[in-house]
């Protein structure tokens, strides 16, 4: 079964919703840790984190953004 719909998504459709997974994995893993971590390790891996999911969600913008041809 996929997502929502129960349908196969279209193309295009398919890397919306890994993104979309991925971000959701990411932000629950921030969430578990702690955005401030009690030592640098903790930071720098809260600030990767951070990172990822912003990258990803202009990964998510860009491939909704309508293609002009």
């Amino acid at each position: 079964m996929y997502h929502t719909t129960g349908m196969p998504p279209a193309v295009g459709d398919e890397q919306a919703l890994q993104l979309q997974d991925e971000i959701a994995t990411l932000e629950s893993r921030l969430e578990a840790m702690g955005i401030d971590g009690d030592c640098a390790y903790e930071r720098a891996m809260s600030r990767l984190y951070t990172d990822m999911v912003e990258d990803r969600k202009r990964c998510l913008a860009a491939l909704r953004k309508p293609q002009l041809s």
